[in-house]
């Protein structure tokens, strides 16, 4: 074995201590945001056609239940976050490529910067959507 495979091999000694690792959440996070947005467009597609074809009465009703129904309001904000993460987290990742903050203490910080301005950016929409 040589002296870098020695190297890579003891870079996470437990499990554990791989799954603590900022990066590793956000590559789940960013895959599991991205099958969830990919999943929303096809199931809105599905959705708004079925509606259309059901005729004007049938689009208006559908419509209506996804635009006062509590549920789908709570879905909506669900899906305003994982947007907002999948594409921070992607800005982050566009950077990277880049070769702006290759370090790993850069990218954690530059993820933890885009996440807390994401998530101000998600609490703000909240609050307006759900106090008018």
């Amino acid at each position: 074995m040589s002296s870098v495979e020695m190297a890579q091999s003891l870079r996470f000694l437990h499990r554990r201590q791989m799954w603590d690792a900022t990066g590793m959440w956000a590559w789940v996070l960013h895959r599991v945001t991205g099958l969830g947005l990919v999943f929303y467009i096809l199931l809105h597609i599905i959705l708004m056609g079925a509606s259309l074809l059901s005729g004007r009465d049938g689009f208006n009703a559908a419509l209506n239940l996804l635009m006062t129904h509590f549920a789908f309001e709570l879905l909506d904000t669900l899906l305003l976050g994982a947007v907002l993460y999948h594409g921070l987290n992607g800005i982050r990742i566009l950077l990277f490529d880049m070769g702006v903050g290759v370090s790993v203490e850069a990218q954690r910080n530059m993820f933890r910067a885009l996440m807390g301005a994401g998530f101000l950016i998600w609490i703000w929409s909240i609050a307006s959507k759900f106090s008018g």
